[in-house]
């Protein structure tokens, strides 16, 4: 097989070993990267993950041809660069290794935030409880109007970090306020907020009462 370097030609010979070296430079910054700048290299390579060695050399070389940046008409050197970094990582068995294990951890975050979505229909209904609970305790006992989360955790049954969640996004819009013993009470606000949710209830509620007493009206 020839050498990597054939790849290159026949391009300039002195921008290609600026711009080859600039790459290998940049991924040895990137070697140690962090989730959060993580990068799915298997996508910039268009290859499974199941692809063996061969394959992702075959891969590097069509695409390193394809945008190098000496290339008139698909040149591309930020393209070209994280190829060459996703073949250097993928090439070596070693940091493959270490880079599927990083792989792996984002994909499963990416299916819990997915498999997340599909509670969020919810929300709305467990934030109107909430507030709920709060309003009646703060009409029950003003002099005590403040409810602990762990006793608001107890009575809706969420887990602790989804009801952080909405004591945040009442705290954001006014809703809640924290009392001096660390409670959470309901503010002006978030009365506002529930009544306005009962008289809309109650409003749909007889509009759709109103129209069933039509329908009934209406000769067959």
């Amino acid at each position: 097989m020839a050498p990597l370097a054939t790849i290159f030609q026949p391009m300039k010979s002195s921008s290609k070993a600026g711009i080859y070296l600039f790459a290998h430079r940049i991924l040895e910054l990137r070697i140690a990267m962090k989730k959060a700048d993580f990068v799915d290299y298997y996508e910039v390579l268009e290859a499974s993950i199941n692809a063996n060695f061969d394959t992702i050399e075959r891969i590097f070389r069509y695409l390193a041809k394809r945008y190098h940046p000496d290339c008139s008409e698909h040149g591309d050197i930020k393209r070209f660069t994280l190829i060459v970094e996703a073949y250097e990582t993928l090439k070596d068995p070693s940091s493959r290794a270490s880079y599927d294990q990083m792989y792996e951890s984002v994909q499963q975050e990416e299916a819990e935030i997915i498999e997340t979505t599909g509670e969020l229909s919810n929300d709305s209904a467990d934030r109107h409880r909430i507030l709920s609970i709060l309003y009646a305790q703060r009409r029950r006992n003003m002099r005590e109007p403040g409810l602990a989360s762990s006793t608001i955790e107890r009575m809706v049954g969420l887990p602790t970090e989804v009801l952080d969640f909405h004591l945040w996004y009442f705290r954001q819009k006014g809703w809640i306020e924290r009392e001096e013993s660390g409670q959470f009470s309901i503010s002006s606000g978030g009365v506002d907020q529930i009544e306005n949710r009962i008289n809309k209830d109650e409003g749909s509620d007889v509009r759709r009462i109103t129209d069933d007493k039509k329908r009934i009206a209406e000769p067959v």
